[in-house]
Parts: C-alpha cells; structure tokens; sequence
C-alpha cells in the first residue's frame, strides 16, 4: 500500500548490504551514502545559515562504517568551503581511506570539546552498537548549534529504540540509510533522533516487515470524501458507550471523535445512571442499544466507572461478531474479569483495545511497561489489536504485525484525548466494516488511519492555542477531513 513505509532490524539492513556488497564495485555503497549525507549536511547549513561557504563543522568519527560515512561527507563540506575539523573519539582509530579523502580536502584534525561549531556530525556509532555514549562527548555534542547523526543517534539501540538520554546524542537530524529502523521511530530513541531522512542507497529489503509507519496519503485513503451513491447506512454505523454519573463528559467527547470519521450515522447507547445530553449536545446522534442491527461497529468504555450494568452491556457486546474498541473503564473491567477477559481471548470479531501505560500494566501485568515487543506479545495474548498510548504509540494485531505512529505529539496529552481516539478509531472500523472484515492486517491499517487522525487533530488543534483540551482535538477532526 503505498504511503506505507517499512521498519527493518539492523540485522536485515546488514543482509540487504551483503547481497549488495555481491553486485556493485568495492566502496560503491559507502560512496552513496556519504554523497547523500554531505549534499544534506550542506543544504542544512544553507537553510540556516543561509550560506555554505566559510561556516565550520566537527566530524566526530568513531571506529566504524558510520565514522567513515561522516569523513567522506566531511570531504565534501570542506571542497564546499566549510572549516572542518574530524575529532576521533579513539584516538588514532579511524577509517584509513576516509581519513586521507578527508585530509586531502583540507579537513583537519584536533580534539575540539569545548569549542562551538555550525554543524555537528555525529558519526560514532552504528546499528550494531547501542552502547552508552560518555556523558561529557555527548552533552558537549548536544548543546552545539545543529547536530546530525549518520544513520542512527550514536547511544541509540537500532533495533529497539532504547537509550539513556544523558549519553547518547541527540540529533536535529538524522540521514538513516537504506530504511527506517526501529530505533528512529520509537521512543525513546525517536526523540533521539529528530527528523529522520531515508537516504536510498540501493538495498534490496523483501522480507515483510514487522514494524511499519503510515504516512498522511495511507491514513487519508480511510478518510476520503463519500462515493457519489453513498447513503446513511453504506457509511456505516457507530455504536458508542461511555460515560457515567461521574464522568458524564467522556460520553460528547467520544462521540466527537467518532463524528468526523466519515461514519455515515452515530448511535449512543445510554446505559449509565447520569443524563448524557448527548441528543442536545448532538441532534444528530440516535439512541442505540446493545442489539440495534444498524451498528458496523462499537465504541466503548470512555468513563465507565464500574457498575454492574456496564459489565452485562459489555458482556452482551463482546459476546456480538461486530468489532469492538473498548478503552478506560472497559480495560479495567476486562483486567478485573477473568470471564471478560475470555470472551475477548476467544472472539472470532475484531477487538481492539487502547491501553494508556498504566492501563497495559494493569491488563498485562506480567509483561511490564509498553515495548514493542511487550506489545506484540500482549496482541497475541488477549486476541485483540492492542492500540499501546504514548509518546509513540504502538499498534499491534494477534500475529505480530505492527505500526508504530510518528504523527501525534505531546499536545494529545490531556484529559479526555483518549476518549477522542476511541471514537476516532471505532468510527472508522464502522466506516470500513467490509474492508475490515477481510482480514486483520487491513483492519489494523484502519486503526494505524485511527490513530494518525489523532495525531493530525492535536496537531492542528495545537496551531490554535498552545495548550489544546480534548474538545479542541475533536473538533479539529474536522479539519483533517478537509486537509
């Protein structure tokens, strides 16, 4: 599908070069991505500088291909006229070829901490290495003016994202060569690794990848406008439940969220012992209840507080064959439950479930906080597409096949955001019942839609005020429909 990018481990990007290694000239590859990353170097320098000529850069060259990459793109910076110094950090161990092409250039050689340069490239480590960078190379490297890291921030585990944020580098930019990698795109490590670049270098990947990332143009496929034949019910129907007499606002605000995602009609099943308002608040909205045989799709457990009707009206629901998002109380009813917990483990339907981390804790006590591989793990355990909330949320079907979402930012956590998603998430499946009835890794592009319009909402939302709340986010929802 196109505007799906891929994720492949370190270990895959070091088969792919092998194979390429097999078919091109000695250096070949190495010669392409040094190109690339000095052509990027210099462009950042313009775009910030607004010159090339006569600024200054450090090259900070480790042991590896990665340090190698950075003296040839240091080559070139200096044949453009930047004053480039190359600091090793073992010192006489580098690169031979690169450090003469370097030297030949003009570049020079000096153990520069302290000073202050335009550019930082950090070329220390690469994907086979994840280990701590000294805590003073890499504060002195964080606090230079721009830094950019040669395929992956040195600190940074490839494959995993994890590291510690006091020693490893943090860059501005990062050239990653030949595909995204996990360590670049989930977090911590993303935080790492500011923009991300994919410099092609001609590998050839055709394993499938475990891991993948949806662009806008995958995620708007599921939000294109209606077919000219379209009616009410062709759209699909989303039920929703939610709120309680103590937390009457999570019923509007979920179905906000469900509202914009192109769903032809919202029910509300009013189960609670409070008055939603939810027909005055939205004229629209028809009242539902567990067996109303419109719905394509449930929304439910945004402010659920425990009661014993909400557990037989989750119980009716689970028991159903239409897909259900069950989010907040319903986690917790569903944690608490055994029986709960079974039906879900034993469902023929689509359930998707949308942990916070203290949430996953609580649903999957034995497995910690929400790795990637903790996630994939839960997926399989509880049969259910697990939908991992944070700072990049992770989305995980039963067969291991997964997204992680690069979109959402900071501005999503507030209270209610999340009620925004399950309505976002449940009204889409709703909107797309057939497609997601045709298997599980399309009904999980559908969620990874979900999720990005989330993240575009806060995004949009965050232009407008700086510190948005969960209504900003859901009438934003709007505006990611019409772009």
């Amino acid at each position: 599908m196109n505007g799906i990018l891929p994720v492949f481990y370190g270990e895959q990007i070091r088969a792919a070069e092998e194979r390429a290694f097999a078919i091109t000239a000695p250096g070949e590859l190495m010669q392409r991505a040094s190109f690339a990353l000095g052509v990027g170097c210099a462009s950042a320098l313009e775009e910030i500088y607004g010159r090339v000529y006569g600024t200054t850069a450090v090259i900070v060259v480790g042991p590896g291909n990665n340090g190698a990459d950075a003296l040839y793109a240091g080559a070139y910076l200096a044949k453009r006229g930047v004053k480039v110094t190359a600091h090793c950090v073992v010192p006489g161990v580098f690169h031979p070829e690169g450090m003469r092409a370097f030297m030949s250039a003009g570049g020079l050689m000096a153990d520069c901490i302290g000073q202050d340069f335009d550019l930082v490239v950090d070329g220390i480590a690469g994907l086979g290495s994840g280990r701590p960078v000294d805590t003073t190379l890499a504060h002195w490297i964080n606090t230079q003016a721009f830094v950019v890291s040669v395929d992956i921030p040195s600190g940074v585990n490839a494959d995993t994202g994890e590291c510690s944020l006091d020693s490893s580098v943090h860059a501005d930019l990062t050239f990653t060569f030949g595909a995204l990698k996990p360590g670049v795109v989930l977090s911590p490590g993303s935080e790492s690794a500011g923009e991300v670049e994919i410099v092609d270098i001609g590998l050839e990947l055709s394993e499938i990848p475990d891991l993948c990332v949806m662009l806008p143009e995958a995620a708007e496929e599921f939000l294109s406008p209606p077919q000219f034949d379209a009616y009410k019910y062709s759209r699909g129907v989303v039920g929703i439940a939610a709120g309680s007499k103590a937390y009457p606002g999570a019923a509007q605000l979920t179905v906000l969220g469900a509202e914009y995602t192109g769903v032809g009609m919202v029910m509300f099943a009013d189960i609670g012992d409070f008055e939603s308002g939810i027909t005055q608040e939205f004229p629209q909205v028809v009242m539902a209840n567990s067996t109303s045989p419109r719905v394509t799709a449930w929304g439910v457990g945004p402010g659920f507080s425990g009661t014993d009707s909400e557990y037989e009206f989750l119980t009716q629901i689970l028991s159903g064959s239409l897909p259900v998002v069950l989010d907040a109380g319903a986690l917790t009813a569903v944690a608490q439950s055994a029986d709960l917990r079974a039906v879900v483990q034993t469902r023929s339907a689509l359930t998707v479930v949308t942990p916070h981390v203290g949430e996953f804790r609580q649903l999957f006590p034995d497995l910690g906080d929400p790795t990637w591989v903790n996630v994939r793990h839960a997926a399989k355990t509880l049969n259910a597409i697990v939908v991992a909330k944070g700072p990049r949320t992770i989305m995980c079907d039963p067969g291991g096949s997964s997204f992680v979402d690069i979109e959402g930012t900071s501005a999503l956590a507030t209270a209610g955001s999340g009620d925004v998603l399950t309505g976002n998430i449940a009204g889409l499946l709703a909107a797309h019942a057939e497609q997601v009835e045709q298997s599980v890794s399309r009904a999980l592009e559908v969620v990874a839609a979900g999720v990005w319009m989330h993240g575009r909402a806060g995004r949009i939302a965050a232009d407008s005020t700086v510190t948005p709340t969960a209504v900003d986010i859901g009438l934003a929802c709007a505006e990611v429909r019409t772009g």
